[in-house]
Parts: structure tokens; sequence; C-alpha cells
């Protein structure tokens, strides 16, 4: 959907966005190493299914994903494809509490207990509203159990919903 002009301009015509062609590029890739490095350092040493994690830059240029591996890369469910600058500050270390977004509007919070519970302790939850759009917040009795309920159900279904899960920053309800 991009198209260039003899002036040099380039439009997404989606979005009716006009830039020069080029401008922003080197950008947008030093936002997403610097997205990748944060996110790395995040979860460098965070405890999952009870083993800690060792993250590091493969010596590899190429890896053969496991049977089991979820691809993100193009979909709506990756976080930190689209304005890698904005995503930076919301990329942070595990935390005990968990964000849901993209809930069916008519949830309860028994069912995100229920749906949630086998992965911890919940502590506390808190349903609310932005712009017309359910989410909640979880927080769980340790960031082992709120990490372990992020990599289990994020992109999960609820009521024909495909939730969305991310770590909070706040730290309390």
């Amino acid at each position: 959907m991009l198209n260039s002009s003899k002036e040099g301009t380039e439009k997404r015509s989606n979005k009716r966005l006009w830039r020069k062609v080029g401008e922003g590029e080197g950008d947008g890739r030093r936002w997403q190493t610097k997205l990748w490095t944060k996110a790395m350092a995040a979860m460098d040493g965070a405890l999952l299914f009870g083993n800690r994690l060792e993250l590091n830059f493969s010596k590899y240029p190429n890896i053969t994903p496991a049977p089991d591996t979820r691809e993100y890369a193009g979909s709506s469910l990756n976080r930190f494809n689209n304005n890698a600058a904005k995503n930076y500050k919301y990329c942070c270390s595990p935390t005990k509490m968990i964000h849901l977004s993209s809930l069916p509007q008519d949830i309860t919070e028994d069912e995100i207990l229920t749906h949630l519970e086998e992965h911890g302790t919940i502590m506390n939850t808190k349903l609310f509203e932005v712009n017309g759009k359910r989410q909640a917040l979880v927080m769980f009795e340790n960031e082992e159990q709120a990490t372990e309920a992020l990599v289990c159900k994020h992109a999960s279904t609820i009521d024909r919903s495909t939730i969305r899960i991310s770590f909070s920053q706040l730290q309390s309800i």
C-alpha cells in the first residue's frame, strides 16, 4: 500500500500518512534494537516453570523453531511490531501484575479467575473500561506465576475474544 510520487514522498493510503522516502527508517530499526535489548534484559533471570531464564543473542544466523513455537511477527497480537518508540516505554521486567485487554464486554471477574487460576494464587483483580473496551488487571502472588499466566494465556480465547496479556508497571490495584 505504499506509493512513491515524483517529489520523493511516500503515502501509506490506509493511514493517510505522508513522509519523505527513507525518513525514519534508521530510527525504526534503532528503536527495534533498543526494544529487543530491553526485553532481553527484562526477562534475563526471570523464573518460568521453576527454571531461571538465561537469555543471550545467538551466534547462529538462523535457528529452526520448535514445533510448538508461536510466531507473532505479522500478527496483530505482536505488541512490538508497530511504533517501537511508543512500545519501548511499556516494556518492563516481569511483575506480579498482568494487564488483560481485548476482553469480551460482558466478562466477569469470576470468568477471569477461572481462566487464570491454574497458574497461581490470584491476590486481586480489577475490571475496567478504556474507550469502551473492557480490560483487567490481575495481581498474582509472585512474578513467576504472573509470567506463567502471560506465557500460557496470551492469545487465548474467552467467549470468542482473543485476549492480549502484558506485564503491568502498576504495583497495586
